[in-house]
């Protein structure tokens, strides 16, 4: 026994200055990152806590009010590569679940995949929203390269149907997408031109290790990092599902990179998008809400589904979760280096940084568990039977301070991991995410080194990185609970329903009455009603509550003079454009935008007020509408006068309202490409 100990002792102190210097390193990289994640903790308490104070005075995002923005036209695309397990399950949840009705699902597939396909035309058979997109290349590609074939594919259909869309959501085909999603894009988009709500994988149960490694990892990142991110204006990276774009964003980038928005290549293409959008002057937002319904008045343990995110199940086996946090790295950390290098402000430079660090901080996790090991190792030794032995760290040694500020930070990050999960999950997975930390460490450091490996292999061979597509499941078992959680949205009347004789002074006077005694849902709802059945009959009652002191009312005031289009209205939404309350606002333009011609001088001459917020309103809809490629169409014009409209339109834009797409379409014309200029129109003779 003693022979044994001895022989042991002199193992663990000869290879002593091997370890040492190992501790040393590790322990410097973990004081250093440590110290870069304690910023960004102490500026989150600061900003929750002033937030907690100023909030009180705030009005609350209540289902309500997302109900009363007037809906923008929605494209959600979805790139698809033998996920024929998944995606009929995933669309056809989707149709019947999403409170929305103005949007359409765009499903990239390939012409080698028959099998997805197949389950993407049965699905569209029963939702005609759904619509399939076979691109030209067989695959795999890249998700990349399918989308910017399915952003084409969109284009092609506002051709032959004459719809314009203004917003562009990503998911992928596992999806469970929230219900409210789409309300809430639809709320916050044009104010900001990407709109990001969090990732929270399914709470399955505990023993899927692996899986609850990628939760524990994204409610930390998606309650603190990325609302860090936004209050200090650094960028906010998309996460490639439950992202929303601009339609304006999408077209500039078309024309700028010949109809690349996605750069062909990147494993991570939206986190690369969010990137350079960011660096455009494009303004994002990380939204973190949530949405329970009604109860009555009576309180309930809130659940993780009331978090307006997108959930989905994560790998469940080691093997998976390496192959997918493989392709992540690559794209986040490698390529994106390589393709964009360390450009922008400071604080996206830090932001890089933070990202970056990890192909530093994953390894020195992984060797710590060995420092952490062997001094498990040496400390037994000591203490039990080889007394003897030197102590293995002195007090006041580098090794000793570097040991301490280690240990505090990794307390202090599993105390905050903890928080996260349990303000989204729970108290058991919460205390259980500090020992799973362990099991997320080795999962990313092998991942972080099969990174490494591929990209320098694909480097070295001059090959471009294919779709390394991890398989995927759809969580059947949430989708009852999920359609029990309807709210009761209010039903909006659909328009042309009444039918046979219409008693005029009853109609008034049903009217009249409501609004002067009614509660404010009735008087709502009484306006709601108004179609063009009885719409030239209360339009003139109707005018008298365009400045009603409730913005509900304001708000479907404007909503209802969007769908009759009544030229009369204009002076009042004029007013209402420049209204304090954004839906009153953006509901106001929306409606004048719908009156044609004469709708589009009115825009423009909003456009050039001195009122702020009416302008910025203004030049969404003038960006978006069908408004804005007629104009640019005249500019292919043989007529002069044509052309003049087209370039004073355009300017305008430029000038007053600072539009980037203008400015490069300016660009175009005046260097003389005209052909740039068709392709942005799809022009189909090029």
């Amino acid at each position: 026994m003693n022979d044994t100990v001895y022989a042991l002792a002199r193992f663990a102190i000869s290879i002593y200055p091997i370890l040492y210097v190992l501790a040393i390193i590790v322990g410097s990289i973990f004081a250093a990152s440590g110290f870069t994640d304690i910023i960004f903790d102490i500026y989150y308490i600061y900003r929750s806590t002033r937030r907690f104070f100023l909030s009180k005075k705030w009005p609350k995002l209540t289902l309500e009010r997302l109900e009363a923005r007037e809906q923008q036209k929605i494209a959600l695309i979805i790139a698809c590569w033998h996920e024929e397990a998944v995606i009929a399950k995933t669309l056809a949840n989707a149709c019947e679940s999403i409170h929305y009705h103005n949007y359409d699902i765009f499903v990239g597939t390939y012409p080698n995949d028959p099998d997805t396909q197949r389950e993407v035309d049965k699905v569209s058979k029963q939702y005609p929203q759904v619509h399939k997109v076979v691109t030209a290349d067989d695959g795999p590609t890249n998700k990349a390269a399918n989308l910017n074939q399915v952003f084409e594919a969109i284009e092609d259909y506002e051709k032959k149907t004459g719809l314009q869309y203004e917003i562009i959501i990503m998911h992928d085909s596992e999806d469970v997408i929230h219900p409210y999603e789409f309300l809430v894009d639809n709320y916050l988009i044009p104010r900001m031109d990407v709109v990001q709500i969090p990732v929270f994988p399914m709470a399955l149960p505990l023993k899927h290790v692996t899986h609850w490694t990628y939760a524990d990892e994204f409610a930390e990142n998606h309650t603190k990092l990325l609302l860090v991110r936004e209050f200090t204006g650094g960028f906010v990276p998309s996460a490639g599902v439950g992202t929303a774009f601009t339609k304006r964003a999408f077209e500039l980038f078309a024309l700028e990179n010949e109809k690349r928005i996605f750069t062909p290549g990147s494993l991570t293409e939206d986190y690369e998008l969010g990137l350079r959008l960011n660096l455009r002057g494009y303004k994002a937002s990380f939204v973190l809400i949530h949405l329970p319904p009604e109860t009555d008045g009576q309180k309930r343990k809130r659940r993780a589904s009331d978090w307006v995110a997108t959930r989905a199940v994560f790998p469940l086996e080691f093997r998976r979760a390496v192959r997918q946090k493989t392709r992540w790295n690559i794209g986040i950390i490698l390529q994106s280096w390589q393709n964009i290098g360390w450009t922008g402000s400071p604080m996206i430079k830090w932001n890089l940084f933070q990202d970056r660090k990890a192909l530093f901080t994953t390894p020195a996790n992984f060797l710590g568990y060995f420092v952490f090991a062997y001094f498990i190792f040496y400390q037994i030794l000591k203490v039990y039977f080889a007394q003897y032995m030197p102590p293995l760290i002195v007090r006041g040694t580098l090794l000793w301070y570097l040991t301490v500020i280690s240990t505090f930070f990794m307390i202090w990050r599993s105390i905050n991991r903890a928080y996260a999960v349990a303000l989204i999950y729970g108290i058991w997975p919460a205390l259980t995410s500090i020992p799973r930390a362990i099991w997320g460490n080795v999962i990313n450091f092998f991942a972080i080194v099969r990174a490494l490996w591929q990209f320098t292999t694909s480097r070295l061979r001059k090959q471009r990185m294919q779709w390394d597509k991890t398989d995927h499941e759809f969580p059947s078992e949430v989708i009852e609970e999920e359609r029990k959680t309807d709210t009761g949205l209010s039903q909006i009347w659909d328009a042309g329903t009444q039918k046979g004789t219409i008693d005029e002074e009853a109609i008034i006077r049903d009217f009249n009455e409501t609004m002067q005694h009614g509660s404010l849902k009735e008087r709502v709802l009484a306006i709601q009603k108004i179609d063009r059945s009885t719409g030239s009959i209360l339009f003139p009652y109707l005018i008298k509550y365009y400045d009603d002191p409730d913005w509900q009312i304001r708000g479907e005031f404007c909503r209802t003079c969007s769908f009759l289009r009544y030229a009369q209205a204009i002076p009042y939404l004029k007013t209402l454009a420049g209204d304090r309350d954004w839906t009153v606002r953006s509901n106001a333009v929306r409606a004048i935008g719908k009156m044609g011609e004469i709708g589009e001088l009115e825009l423009l001459e909003i456009l050039k007020s001195d009122d702020h917020y009416a302008s910025e309103a203004a030049q969404v809809i003038l960006e978006h509408q069908s408004f804005f490629k007629e104009n640019v169409r005249r500019l292919l014009s043989d007529d002069k006068e044509q052309i003049k409209r087209g370039l004073s339109f355009l300017e305008d834009l430029k000038n007053y309202g600072n539009s980037k797409l203008s400015t490069q379409l300016l660009n175009l014309y005046q260097n003389g490409n005209i052909k740039g200029i068709r392709l942005f129109l799809g022009d189909p003779s090029l």
